[in-house]
């Protein structure tokens, strides 16, 4: 099985630049093929092969001194080889940097060749020889009758994945127990597509939790605040990718804004390199694998419906991506099937009946039913502005994002089978795609996004407001109720303290009193006394002494 190798490309005016890494291989003019044929590049050294088709055609001419040069260097990453090769017609050659369209292009161009070869296949029958052509046509017949059957029953299955191009994958090829564990869907290879819809509203519908909801009703961003969720602290702080990084699509505007003069002053000697992505998101695009119609053969209808459907696995990514801070977890896979209509229930979007506004409605209602944090602030202003920015982003962002889903889900136990249905064509789609048919999804998103109450509350047929309401009311009752005890608490200690303070005063009158009678009675004894001084003993006969101070009478005895 040869193996492509990691390459990169640059570009001239005039020139084409291929840079091929095979490290570890004896390189000779003998083991070294390398063949220009008009917009073909064939390169094979075993084990390696490259099969590159680029939008222009490339000249290997001695004659006219445009011959294609190679260089290798094995003590560069232990074997580089470089070729340079001239352009038939100088200009800068667009989307280089999109290399599952150069990979791919040739692949689909021959199936499609190989197609119109049998299409155009005439079968030359002599006049004379009627019987065998009977025969022919009788066998032809038969044929077409043991096939008809089994067509027409393929077609009445239920068909999901990109483009509905697949049928009883689930019950033909997946592993039992697939279904179960990958999608909410009940038996996707049986329900009816027209079923699919009302029964998942009707199971997002049993599984809302209001408490759960209006536990995330208010939550705070303070980090300070003990009570907050650091989750979502962190996922509304954080910059994603497609906000640090400018499109190369915006860079590419820019060049072709440029007048023509000084464009050629500039670029006819610069080389223009493209580095919007890294080495292992380059290897994905190559690697990527998946036959899909030619854009010729793809409606409005089916565009739209495509686009859509994008939209709301882009929007299940967003809140994953900001939820884990850019670093997938073994949740995420999860998260992204919960999210997405499209993935969770093979939800099929048909154009004008659906439309953006109707699909984010339904990502935000799924994303207050099933994930970790359901605030609504969350789900419907800061994701969706990220959507916003992805497909404003253009289509490399949206690679990108794509890019990562394929690997998030490749990790997976239980959704590795949706890369094969929606993911990987959808890798293949976008590369293909018109910049302008993005570019035009993305202004309607805006518009449609701008548009006061577009993503109300009331339209999500949740019953927030009416859960909200009883929080509030529950959170009104709670306060006074707080607010009364506070009273009777204050009431109480303002009772006591009246209480405290008159047995104080008591006390202390009692004391003045004691202490005043205290001094009443010293002063008696001492009057007493002077005064029996005084008298020398007159009433010493009769024994006794009476004295009489205020109100107590004091008896003193005399000792004989």
């Amino acid at each position: 099985m040869p193996i492509t190798p990691r390459f990169k490309l640059s570009q001239t005016e005039t020139q084409i630049t291929i840079i091929i890494h095979i490290p570890h291989i004896r390189v000779s003019a003998s083991t070294l093929e390398i063949v220009v044929d008009g917009c073909d590049f064939h390169f094979h050294s075993s084990p390696y092969l490259l099969y590159l088709s680029f939008p222009g055609e490339l000249v290997d001419d001695v004659e006219t001194c445009r011959e294609a040069k190679t260089i290798y260097d094995p003590s560069n990453q232990n074997g580089v080889l470089t070729i340079s090769i001239y352009k038939k017609e100088e200009g800068i050659w667009k989307d280089l940097d999109l290399l599952g369209n150069l990979v791919g292009k040739s692949t689909f161009a021959a199936s499609n060749d190989d197609i119109r070869k049998q299409e155009n296949k005439i079968q030359v029958i002599s006049s004379t020889d009627d019987a065998t052509c009977l025969q022919e046509e009788s066998n032809s017949e038969q044929q077409d009758a043991t096939l008809f059957p089994d067509d027409i029953h393929s077609c009445l299955k239920p068909h999901y994945g990109f483009l509905n191009m697949h049928h009883s994958v689930f019950t033909a090829y997946a592993r039992e127990g697939l279904s179960h564990d990958m999608l909410e869907i009940p038996n996707p290879d049986e329900m009816p597509v027209d079923e699919r819809r009302e029964q998942r509203l009707n199971t997002e519908r049993m599984k809302f939790d209001p408490d759960r909801y209006l536990g995330d009703f208010d939550l705070s961003c303070d980090s300070d605040d003990e009570a907050a969720d650091m989750i979502f602290i962190e996922a509304m702080k954080m910059e994603p990718h497609w906000n640090r990084l400018s499109s190369v699509h915006d860079l590419t505007n820019a060049f072709e804004k440029l007048d023509t003069e000084e464009t050629e002053k500039v670029m006819g000697t610069q080389e223009v390199s493209h580095d919007f992505f890294n080495e292992e998101e380059k290897m994905q695009l190559v690697e990527n694998k998946a036959a899909i119609p030619p854009l010729s053969q793809i409606s409005k209808e089916q565009k739209e419906s495509l686009l859509l459907s994008l939209l709301d696995i882009m929007y299940a990514y967003a809140y994953d991506h900001r939820t884990t801070i850019g670093d997938a977890t073994c949740e995420s896979s999860w998260t992204l099937m919960m999210l997405s209509p499209t993935l969770s229930w093979l939800e099929i979007y048909t154009p004008p009946y659906d439309d953006i506004l109707s699909i984010l409605r339904w990502s935000i209602r799924r994303a207050l039913i099933y994930p970790y944090l359901r605030n609504f602030d969350f789900v419907a202003n800061v994701l969706v502005k990220d959507l916003q920015h992805i497909f404003a982003g253009g289509k490399r962002v949206i690679l990108r994002c794509l890019l990562q889903i394929q690997k998030i889900l490749d990790k997976s136990e239980f959704h590795y089978l949706f890369n094969k249905l929606y993911i990987c064509p959808y890798i293949i789609w976008i590369q293909r795609m018109d910049d302008e048919d993005l570019l035009d999804f993305s202004c309607r998103l805006n518009k449609c996004v701008s548009t006061e109450m577009a993503i109300s509350k009331a339209s999500l047929d949740l019953n927030l407001e009416i859960h909200e309401e009883r929080l509030l009311s529950e959170t009104k009752v709670d306060e006074d109720n707080s607010e009364r005890s506070s009273e009777d608490d204050d009431s109480n200690d303002s009772v006591d303290q009246c209480s405290d303070s008159s047995h104080s005063d008591c006390e202390t009158e009692c004391r003045v009193s004691n202490i005043l009678l205290d001094s009443e009675i010293d002063n008696g004894i001492q009057l007493e006394t002077s005064q029996r001084s005084a008298t020398g003993g007159e009433n010493a006969n009769n024994g006794t002494i009476s004295t009489t101070h205020g109100p107590k009478k004091i008896l003193i005895e005399e000792l004989p």
